[in-house]
C-alpha cells in the first residue's frame, strides 16, 4: 500500500507538469484568481530558485538521499504507519523533480501564490507534506515506543 502512495505522488507530479506544460504553450500565463497564477518557470537550482545552475549536482545528491530514505522506509515497522506514509509522499514527490533534473536539467515550476514566496509545483507541495507527516509520524512512533517500553522497577536494579 505504501508503494502505491509513492507511485500516486510521483504520478500526480508528472501528470500536472505534463498538463501544465501543454496548456501554457497554448494559453500562456493564466491568472485563475487573485490568489493563484499558473505560469511556467524553469528552475535550474534548488528549492525557491536558489543556487541556479547546480541542478544536475543536486539531482545526483537527491538520488543518493532518496535511496537512503527508501531503505529506511522499507525497514520501518508497520506500526510507524504515519512516518511510512510521510516518507512515501516525500519520496514520490522528490522522484518527480529528480526525473526532471536528471533528464532535462531543469524543473518545471508553475504554481504562484502570494501566500508563499516563489513559484513551485505539485512535487514541492508533496515534499513539504511528506516532511510534515514524517516529523509527526516520528514523534508519535517515538511516543508510543516510550509508553510501551518496559521500565525496570527499583527492586530489579
Amino acid at each position: 500500500m505504501i508503494y502505491l502512495v509513492m507511485l500516486l505522488a510521483f504520478l500526480a507530479d508528472r501528470l500536472t507538469k505534463w498538463w501544465v506544460a501543454a496548456y501554457l504553450v497554448e494559453n500562456g500565463t493564466v491568472h485563475l484568481t487573485s490568489w493563484l497564477t499558473i505560469r511556467a518557470v524553469y528552475n535550474r537550482g534548488i528549492a525557491f530558485g536558489l543556487f541556479q545552475g547546480i541542478g544536475p549536482l543536486v539531482g545526483w545528491l537527491t538520488l543518493g538521499i532518496l535511496l537512503g530514505l527508501f531503505v529506511y522506509l522499507v525497514r520501518l515497522p508497520r506500526q510507524a504507519w504515519l512516518l511510512r506514509l510521510g516518507l512515501a509522499v516525500l519520496i514520490g514527490g522528490a522522484m518527480g523533480n529528480l526525473l526532471d533534473r536528471i533528464s532535462v536539467g531543469v524543473v518545471l515550476d508553475f504554481i504562484e501564490t502570494p501566500l508563499r514566496q516563489g513559484v513551485f509545483n505539485v512535487a514541492d507541495v508533496l515534499i513539504h507534506l511528506g516532511v510534515i507527516l514524517s516529523i509527526l509520524g516520528s514523534w508519535l512512533h517515538d511516543k508510543k515506543e516510550r509508553a510501551t517500553a518496559v521500565v525496570p522497577s527499583p527492586s530489579d536494579v
